[in-house]
């Protein structure tokens, strides 16, 4: 994540250097409109028009990823509860169980032991 940072740092550095060496004008002609602006801004207009392309693509995904996320969590947590019920029941049987043979649990444990 530090070298990520570190990198992008370079590059903006690298960016605003050369934003301040090439503030010279560029005549573009566009469908028959000439414009004339300097290199930066002819350079960084396409930049944005990218970058905001790409997050219109990429918002929907984070969102139905989100949501998929958000399913599973709460599924995870119902199975868990189902679980803890089950394991209730079990030793609640077992409990039963143990009782209806007149043995005490105490008895049970010690069987299992050896």
């Amino acid at each position: 994540m530090k070298f990520f940072l570190f990198l992008a740092l370079i590059i903006a550095i690298v960016i605003i250097i050369f934003t301040f060496q090439n503030h010279s004008d560029v005549a573009l002609i566009f469908f028959g409109q000439e414009v004339s602006w300097p290199i930066p801004v002819i350079l960084a207009i396409p930049f944005f028009v990218g970058t905001i392309a790409g997050m219109v693509l990429i918002v929907p995904v984070w969102l139905k990823k989100g949501r998929a996320v958000k399913s599973q969590k709460k599924q995870i947590l119902e199975l868990e509860e189902k679980l803890l019920n089950i394991s209730e029941q079990l030793k609640e049987e077992e409990t039963e169980k143990v009782l209806i043979e007149g043995e005490s649990p105490q008895d049970t444990s010690q069987k299992d032991e050896f």
